[in-house]
């Protein structure tokens, strides 16, 4: 017989009403670097909790096999299923979240984009895309 066992360290930024997530973070291996993926918005992924997306994530970047761990940020970064665009851009995003972002690419090892095709439809996402773009250009 055979036992594994492994230790994931989690952790999530949220603003004190939990209405908004900056940073949705698991890490497996901490001798290797981790990767930040940046995303469209959260969902309601927490530190027990794992929606769809976020378990995709960090099952792709484990098989990798060359990474650690995985931070995730997103463009907007209030909690919801669904974008309402009838709401402001400083309902649907906190000014905090950009700090998140550019910490996030700074300190990891690689980032990927994967907010899909959102941008080729909507003008505000591709306006949101573009001010994520320009905010780490330095880290190409």
């Amino acid at each position: 017989m055979i036992t594994e066992k492994d230790t994931i360290k989690c952790e999530s930024i949220f603003n004190e009403e939990r209405t908004h997530r900056y940073l949705w973070k698991r890490v497996w291996d901490k001798d290797k670097p981790l990767i930040s993926v940046i995303m469209l918005n959260p969902s309601q992924a927490d530190n027990i909790i794992t929606d769809t997306t976020t378990y995709l994530v960090v099952n792709n970047v484990a098989n990798l096999g060359e990474y650690g761990g995985v931070e995730v940020l997103n463009l907007y970064s209030k909690l919801t299923t669904k974008l309402r665009f009838s709401e402001s851009d400083d309902e649907l995003n906190c000014e905090e979240n950009d700090s998140y972002i550019l910490k996030s690419v700074e300190s990891t090892s690689k980032t990927i984009l994967a907010w899909g095709k959102a941008a080729n439809t909507n003008a505000r996402i591709e306006e949101r895309a573009i001010q994520v773009l320009n905010l780490i250009k330095d880290y190409k």
